[in-house]
């Protein structure tokens, strides 16, 4: 009798018995997380919320001196409930023994009148000045005690992410009040974003003065300035929406004067009636979204009206590689673009209108098709004519094409949809022999034109590619 013969009576004899036969426990692998080194561990202590964090310290005692050691995110909440008193006092204690070095603090309020004992009394902690990155959400005016951290800060972030009303507002002090808390200069200053605050023209531009490093801003939604002009030799970056269409006293008019290092424009919807004009950009790369929403767009020599141009072709610009466009799938629109854009290699289009556009094909060849254009991305693609058409002129023609996605409706995307898409849109005569097409159901994403803020102010992230991005909901636009 062989061995396993032998193994399987025993197993019989045993379950006869009513013997239970001890289950076999596998071998165990090597603990591949303990053996990583110190600074990762630490790496991922600082990405969990601060208690759980702070638990790590039972995992073993291995992890038990590391929490102390891991940068650390600070996220507060404070309002008027009876245990929040003694929460401050715990979290001051915190940041006064931890040997880590500070990274975010982010401090949420919601108080009634101007009563801020809380809020002063946790931001007294000497280590609050050692966060490089400040967050500031709440419904109300700046309490001193925020106000004299601004100077000190690497990255600021002011507002809510809510839809914007009066009573909701971030009250930011004006130019005198500014002057007299001594709180006009932010030598520091990287990173701004002012999300739903009431700011004034001469208060805005002040503080835009006073940021002799300013790398990248985000504006959405704010309230008391009608017109910003912006000279930044530092500024990379720039998003901007003018908030909500009833709202009076929003942003009307950006003028960008002279940036020789902005390398990406996001305007975002909602930008109702806003008017931009970029006089010297000389290094811009990524420009989206761009919407009908904006009545006039000046970029260098072109000149946009709602979306047309309306200069001759040869005023170009060289420097764009990513576009994005909020539009229906106009194919006359878009080779419009493409050739004041000759050079663009990543192309995004959110369909959000349904208009019955034939999109003949029959158009001059064109650079950007021939030479430079590598990833397209269509949201919002649906199964008419118009969309087929549309899509089907950059199959055949795109010569460089690397990978077209499409974004559609949940449900739609089975294998013989996409087999039948394939057929339509006559992919096997496709221009570029090595393009790939990936068809993906997302409800959620099928009108997204939003941006992640933490993607404006990363210049080394692709702003409009959702597929790259794991932040949660919080868009600010």
């Amino acid at each position: 009798m062989d061995a396993g013969a032998k193994k399987k009576r025993r197993l019989e004899e045993g379950q006869r018995g009513g013997q239970e036969l001890p289950v076999p426990v596998p071998p165990r692998g090597p603990d591949l997380i303990n053996s990583l080194p110190d600074e990762i561990l630490c790496s991922i202590i600082t990405l969990l919320p601060t208690k759980d964090g702070a638990r790590t310290q039972i995992l073993s005692r291995r992890w038990r001196p590391l929490w102390r050691t891991a940068p650390l995110n600070v996220e507060v909440a404070i309002n008027y409930v009876g245990h929040m008193s003694s929460y401050c006092s715990r979290l001051c204690s915190l940041l006064s023994t931890h040997e880590g070095p500070l990274r975010r603090f982010s401090l949420t309020y919601q108080l009634f009148g101007n009563n801020f004992q809380l809020v002063d009394s946790l931001l007294q902690s000497p280590r609050i000045n050692d966060f490089p990155e400040l967050e500031i959400c709440s419904y109300n005016v700046l309490p001193p005690s925020v106000l004299r951290l601004l100077p000190l800060v690497c990255a600021l972030h002011l507002g809510k992410r809510a839809p914007p009303r009066y009573s909701d507002l971030i009250f930011f002090p004006d130019l005198n009040q500014l002057k007299l808390l001594n709180c006009s200069h932010f030598p520091n200053l990287k990173h701004l974003t002012l999300a739903r605050v009431h700011i004034s023209d001469t208060a805005l531009h002040a503080v835009l003065s006073g940021c002799p490093v300013l790398e990248s801003m985000v504006l959405d939604g704010n309230i008391g300035c009608h017109s910003l002009h912006i000279s930044s030799p530092t500024l990379r970056s720039l998003g901007v929406s003018d908030g909500v269409k009833v709202l009076e006293g929003k942003l009307q008019e950006l003028i960008v004067e002279d940036a020789p290092l902005l390398e990406m424009l996001i305007p975002q919807p909602p930008s109702y009636g806003l008017v931009i004009w970029v006089i010297h950009a000389p290094k811009l790369k990524t420009l989206g979204y761009l919407h009908d929403d904006i009545p006039t767009f000046q970029l260098g020599t072109m000149f946009f009206e709602k979306m047309v141009p309306i200069i001759s072709l040869p005023n170009v610009m060289r420097t764009v590689r990513t576009l994005a466009l909020l539009t229906t799938p106009d194919l006359d629109l878009v080779i419009g673009f493409l050739k004041c854009f000759p050079c663009v290699e990543k192309l995004y289009i959110v369909s959000y209108t349904r208009m019955l556009i034939k999109n003949e094909q029959g158009y001059a060849p064109l650079e950007c098709l021939d030479r430079h254009l590598k990833n397209m991305q269509i949201i919002n693609y649906e199964d008419n004519s118009a969309d087929v058409n549309f899509v089907k002129f950059f199959i055949l023609n795109a010569r460089v094409l690397e990978s077209m996605k499409f974004v559609v409706r949940q449900g739609q995307c089975d294998t013989k949809w996409i087999a039948r898409q394939h057929k339509k849109l006559e992919v096997h005569g496709r221009a570029s022999r090595g393009a790939t097409f990936c068809f993906e159901a997302d409800a959620t994403r099928r009108m997204s034109s939003l941006v992640h803020t933490k993607h404006i102010h990363d210049l080394a992230s692709d702003p409009f590619d959702e597929s790259l991005c794991g932040c949660p909901g919080d868009y600010v636009f």
